[in-house]
């Protein structure tokens, strides 16, 4: 897997499978890999990104998770704020569905007793 990534964010702005070796024995492995690098940095440049905030590189399958993870969006405050009135509203759900399943049951406790 290669990436480009945005230096001055830690952000990935793209990623690409294979490209380290060729399946023609004939092409210099070297090359090629630095070609495919290449269009990287370029596609990176092409989006508006400066040459000098980008690196480009090959990674493991394990820093590829650990860029995807740091590339994530970090909510805004307004997205903040609605996923705590979505929890808070279904923490109010929750509490009034025991308590009306609570209440459901002793109607059934003293219906069974009469």
């Amino acid at each position: 897997m290669r990436v480009s990534i945005n230096n001055l964010t830690g952000k990935m702005i793209e990623s690409q499978s294979g490209g380290e070796t060729h399946p023609d024995p004939k092409i210099d492995d070297e090359v090629y890999a630095e070609t495919n690098l290449e269009t990287l940095r370029q596609n990176a440049i092409n989006q508006g990104h400066l040459e000098k905030d980008i690196e480009v590189k090959f990674v493991t399958p394990e820093e590829y998770e650990t860029l995807l993870e740091a590339s994530k969006p970090v909510p805004t405050e307004a997205e903040l704020t609605e996923l705590e009135i979505t929890a808070k509203m279904v923490e109010i759900s929750d509490r009034e569905l025991r308590v009306k399943a609570v209440a459901e049951i002793e109607a059934e406790n003293v219906a069974e007793k009469k």
